[in-house]
Order: C-alpha cells, then sequence, then structure tokens
C-alpha cells in the first residue's frame, strides 16, 4: 500500500502528455482546492464480480476566485499484472455537480479514472464557484476478469494539474487473497553453445517464477533487447534462438530486439519454475570484424491490451565475435597411381632375377616414376596424398550453416 507521503507525490507524474509539478512550486494567494473521498459504505472486501463499493468524492473552494478542477483517480499496487479497462467496474454519477462523462485511462501501466464535463471533452475542468463545493457518487467493483495474482490496492483522488492542497486515497481489500502475488524474471549464464566457444556463441537460461498464489489471466510474453559497447555497430547480425519443444527455433527480431517465446494464459504459482534455454551469437555474413561487448536484457508484458512491460531482467553483459568459416577444397586429390607398375621377366633362366633400381626422386610438378615394386618407404608424395585426404575429412566435418532472420520495425 502507499504511504501517505508516496501518495501525495503521484501527483508529480505526468499523463496525456501534462508534467506535472509538486504543489508547492505553484503556490498563490489564492487558496487551493480541497479533495475528501468519504466512506464506502461497506467495510467488507471486494470480491471479483461480486458486489461495489461507492463513495463521495468532494472538492471545495475555500478562495474568493472561482477555480477549475481537473479529476484523476490513480488505482495503485494492485499486484504484478497490469489492468485492463474491463477488470474494474468505475461509474461516477453528479450528486452537486454538472452532468458528468467519464473515461478510462493507462498510464505506465497503471490503472486510471478520469471524469469530465458532459457538455465538453477529456482534459476539460469543473468549474468550482468560489466558497462552494461540487461532489459526486463514485462507483467501484472488480469484474470476474480481475487477476487473481493481484490483491488490494488504493485509489487516490489526485488531479491533472496542481490545483490541489494534497490528494486523498481510499484503501480497499480484496477478497480471497488480499495479498499480492509475485512475479520473478532472471538470466542465467550457461556458457558456450553446442560445438561453439563462449566467444562466438553465449547460451543463457531464462527464468520465470510466480509466488504467492493466482495467475496470470493473460498470456505473457518478453521482448530481448541488446544494446552494444560500440555505439557505431552496424549489421551486427544478432542471432537468437530458443529451444521449443526440444529443438532450437530462430526468433523474430533484428539487431536490437527479439520477440521470446509466448507464456499461455494461466500461468501461476502451481505451474512451478519456467525456464526459456537461448543462445546468442552473430550471422555469418555479421560486418563486425573483432569481439564486441553486448548488453541483453529482458521486459516482460501482456500479451493484449494493456501491454506495458511490468517486469524485466537485470543487464546480462556478454562478448561475440564473428564465427569464421573455413573454406572447404575444390578438389580432392585422386588416389589411383597415375602408372600401373610393370615386372619385365628375365630372358635367360639361369640368370639370377634383376635387383630393382633405385626410386629416382621426381622434380617438381612431376609424377612419381614407378618400379617393380609396389613398396616404398620414407616421407614421399605418398604420405602427402594420405595428410590432403585427412585434412579434407576434417574440414567436411567443421563446416557448419548459419543463418539469421530480421525484422523491419520495432514491436
Amino acid at each position: 500500500m502507499l504511504a501517505p507521503a508516496r501518495a501525495a507525490a503521484v501527483v508529480a507524474a505526468a499523463i496525456a502528455g501534462t508534467a506535472l509539478v509538486p504543489f508547492i512550486a505553484h503556490a498563490e494567494s489564492q487558496p487551493l482546492l480541497r479533495v475528501e473521498l468519504g466512506t464506502p459504505a461497506s467495510s467488507g472486501p471486494l470480491t471479483r464480480g461480486g458486489a461495489t463499493e461507492t463513495f463521495e468524492l468532494t472538492v471545495e473552494n475555500p478562495g474568493t476566485k472561482a477555480r477549475q478542477y481537473h479529476p484523476w483517480l490513480l488505482l495503485d499496487e494492485a499486484g504484478p499484472s497490469p489492468l485492463q479497462t474491463a477488470d474494474i467496474t468505475y461509474r461516477v454519477e453528479p450528486v452537486n455537480a454538472p452532468a458528468t462523462a467519464v473515461l478510462v485511462g493507462h498510464q505506465d501501466g497503471g490503472w486510471q479514472g478520469m471524469f469530465h464535463p458532459a457538455s465538453g471533452s477529456a482534459g476539460d475542468g469543473f468549474q468550482v464557484p468560489a466558497g462552494s463545493e461540487l461532489t459526486w457518487k463514485v462507483t467501484i467493483g472488480l469484474t470476474k476478469s480481475y487477476p487473481t495474482i493481484n490483491g488490494g490496492f488504493e485509489l487516490t483522488a489526485a488531479s491533472v494539474r496542481p490545483e490541489l492542497e494534497r490528494p486523498d486515497t481510499l484503501a480497499f481489500d480484496v477478497a480471497p487473497n488480499n495479498e499480492p502475488g509475485t512475479f520473478r524474471t532472471w538470466m542465467d549464464r550457461t556458457g558456450g553453445c553446442e560445438g561453439l566457444p563462449e566467444s562466438q556463441c553465449q547460451g543463457l537460461d531464462l527464468h520465470y517464477k510466480v509466488g504467492g498464489h493466482g495467475t496470470f489471466n493473460h498470456a505473457v510474453r518478453s521482448q530481448l533487447i541488446a544494446s552494444y559497447g560500440d555505439s557505431k555497430v552496424r549489421n551486427a547480425g544478432l542471432v537468437v534462438e530458443a529451444k521449443v519443444d526440444g529443438g532450437w527455433k530462430a526468433l523474430k527480431g533484428d539487431d536490437f530486439f527479439a520477440t521470446l517465446p509466448t507464456i499461455q494464459k494461466g500461468f501461476g504459482v502451481d505451474s512451478g519454475e519456467r525456464v526459456v534455454p537461448l543462445r546468442i551469437k552473430l550471422a555469418a555474413d555479421t560486418a563486425v570484424t573483432g569481439p564486441t561487448p553486448i548488453t541483453l536484457r529482458t521486459e516482460t508484458l501482456l500479451d493484449a491490451g494493456n501491454n506495458y512491460p511490468f517486469a524485466g531482467t537485470p543487464d546480462t553483459k556478454i562478448t561475440l565475435g564473428p564465427v569464421k568459416a573455413t573454406p572447404t577444397p575444390t578438389t580432392i586429390p585422386s588416389t589411383t597411381p597415375s602408372t600401373t607398375p610393370t615386372v619385365t621377366p628375365s630372358t635367360s633362366s639361369s640368370a639370377a632375377a634383376p635387383a630393382p633400381s633405385a626410386p629416382s626422386t621426381p622434380s617438381a610438378g612431376a609424377t612419381r616414376a614407378t618400379t617393380g615394386s609396389l613398396a616404398t618407404t620414407g616421407s614421399d608424395s605418398t604420405a602427402s596424398l594420405y595428410a590432403a585426404l585427412a585434412a579434407a575429412a576434417l574440414v567436411a566435418l567443421g563446416s557448419l550453416a548459419w543463418f539469421t532472420t530480421r525484422r523491419s520495425a520495432r514491436r
């Protein structure tokens, strides 16, 4: 829940492009407006799909001149899941005020209820006469879609302009499970990839875990965000792969963003810890020529509706260089001798068989001469032939194909 000081500080936020600054900086001779929230009719907790709570909101102008009031209701600290418009029942009815229209907004993932004169448009204020006040009945409740991972919350009545002495706040409990559940996500480095060292490919495990109680009632997804130690890096060819159903799958993205696998709705405390293995490398056609520092982090958001990121991982720093492919020989030497050796028999039956002549040393580029003997010893071109064949086999076994996918625009 918000402490009083924090509730007062919430008015220093920004909405619809209008920057709000602390009230004290705008003190003037005329006193500021005073806003007050009445006690709800029931003191019991709200329930999903159950009864609503109604209370009065009164704004008073103690000054001698009329002033404008621009209402702003902020629902704060409901839990880890951002709220959708349909998760909250919200109505405003004038008691001693002009006809009123309402609207719901979302800023930085938070739920915001606003209202304005029905004769005007969003952002218009109500004229509060000098020495007078305006009053409305506000109704708040939960629909069945209010996420079970969220709990109780505070509703703060503020203004989008620096026109109030201070905001006012009401606390609401939610049953069951008034206290919000928790959500954690983090990354661990796991070393090099299969067949590649860490300098060319980095393995990472992305973890998700819900604590306390409850589930997300929308699918949850994350995006990987990369930045480079050298701001001049272009066309790095970052390749991000995730292990899905036992196999590695290249993910959609570019050098700066990649969309990670989605976790389906219903992910919660009973799901246990979810781990998504990742591996990061550079494409074969990367423009990077040497080791490059890369900083990686993730942002997690709901897959639809109010999808402002609500969680993320700390920075993980890695260094990657290009994977250099070994060239494959265009030809492989033949293993068949160019000349077939022959043996000439002696013409005299009583003469001893002639001794084989000593092998001659071939000149550079010449084919080795053959003799009557098939056996040779020592280091000659036959040994070189075997060495060349072994090298060719190693090249064939070590060849790898790399691929990458690009996307033309950020999410």
